[in-house]
C-alpha cells in the first residue's frame, strides 16, 4: 500500500509540473518541434541509449563474477530494466527488477551491491565530468547563481560517500557495506573508465537532439549542466522524470534557447530513450524462464 501511495504522489506531482508547463510555454510550438526533427538525429540518439546500456552492461558485469550471468544474459536484464523505468514507469523500479531477477543466483546482498556500486560508479563519473568541464570553462560561463550548482553537487556527493561509509549499524547494511568495500582499486578504476564513456555518449546524444532541430547549444555547456539535470531527475519525485527534466532544461538552457525548443529537447530525449527501451520488453518475454521468475 506505501508504495501505491508513493506512485500516485508521483504521478500527481508529475501531472501538476506538465500542467504548469502548459500554461507557461505554447505547447503547440513544442509539437512543431517534434515535426522538425531530423529523423537520423533522433534514431542516432536511441541508438546510442543502446550503446550506452551495453557499456554500462560491462561495468555492472564487474561486480557480478558469476558465470551463468554472462555479458550477454545482463546485457539484456540491463535493457528490461530500462523497459521499465521508461516505457512501464510504476510501482516497481528498474533497478528493483534487475536485482529480483539475479537475487536467485547471486544472493539478495550481492545482487542489491552490484545494482548499488554500478549505479553509483556511474553518478560519481558523471558529477566528475561535469566539475572538470566547470572548473576549465568557468572564465566562459555566464556569472549567475545557476553556475555553483555543479560544485555543490559535487561537493554534496562526496560528503554523502563519506557519510555513507560511516554507516553500517544493522547486520544486512554491514554485510552489504563490506561486500561492497570488497571490490579491489582495479575494478573500481575500469568501472569509472567505463562509467566516463557511458556519460559522455548521453551528453552526445542530448547535443544530437538539439543539432537535430537546429538549436545552436556549445557542447561544454551540455558537459557541464547535464549532470546536475540527470541527477535532479533521477529524485523519485515524478514518473520516469518528466516535468521535473523539463523544468531543468528551462532553468538551465530556457533564456538562451527559448523555453519551447528546450521543452522540445527534453520530450524528444526522453522518448528516444523510450523507444530504444522497447527491446526490454522483449527480452523480458524471452529470458523470465531463464532467470526462473515464473512462479515467484
Amino acid at each position: 500500500m506505501k508504495q501505491y501511495i508513493k506512485f500516485c504522489i508521483r504521478f500527481t506531482v508529475t501531472v501538476l509540473l506538465v500542467l504548469y508547463l502548459l500554461k507557461k510555454i505554447d505547447f503547440s510550438n513544442v509539437l512543431s518541434s517534434f515535426v522538425l526533427i531530423n529523423p537520423f538525429a533522433f534514431f542516432f540518439a536511441s541508438f546510442l541509449y543502446i550503446i550506452s546500456s551495453y557499456i554500462s552492461t560491462l561495468r555492472w558485469k564487474i561486480f557480478l563474477p558469476y558465470q551463468e550471468l554472462s555479458i550477454s544474459k545482463l546485457f539484456s536484464l540491463y535493457l528490461i530494466g530500462a523497459f521499465f523505468n521508461n516505457v512501464l514507469p510504476g510501482i516497481i523500479g528498474g533497478d528493483i527488477v534487475k536485482i529480483f531477477m539475479i537475487k536467485e543466483k547471486t544472493g539478495t546482498k550481492q545482487a542489491l551491491a552490484s545494482v548499488f556500486m554500478e549505479r553509483y560508479i556511474g553518478l560519481s563519473a558523471l558529477l566528475f565530468i561535469g566539475f572538470i568541464f566547470f572548473c576549465v570553462f568557468y572564465t566562459k560561463l555566464p556569472q549567475q547563481m545557476l553556475i555553483w550548482t555543479v560544485p555543490v553537487s559535487f561537493v554534496g556527493f562526496i560528503g554523502g560517500s563519506i557519510f555513507f561509509l560511516l554507516l553500517g549499524k544493522t547486520k544486512f547494511f554491514k554485510g552489504l557495506k563490506d561486500y561492497i568495500l570488497s571490490f579491489n582499486k582495479k575494478q573500481i578504476i575500469k568501472a569509472f573508465i567505463l562509467s566516463i564513456f557511458v556519460q559522455f555518449i548521453v551528453i552526445i546524444s542530448v547535443y544530437i537532439i538539439f543539432i537535430g532541430l537546429h538549436q545552436s547549444i556549445s557542447f561544454f555547456e551540455l558537459a557541464i549542466f547535464m549532470p546536475i539535470i540527470i541527477l535532479i531527475s533521477m529524485l523519485p519525485i515524478s514518473v520516469s522524470g518528466v516535468g521535473v527534466r523539463e523544468w531543468c532544461f528551462i532553468l538551465f538552457f530556457g533564456n538562451s534557447l527559448g523555453y519551447a525548443n528546450v521543452v522540445a529537447v527534453s520530450f524528444l530525449w526522453f522518448i528516444s530513450q523510450v523507444f530504444a527501451s522497447l527491446i526490454g520488453g522483449i527480452e523480458y518475454l524471452r529470458f523470465k524462464n531463464f532467470l526462473n521468475i515464473k512462479k515467484e
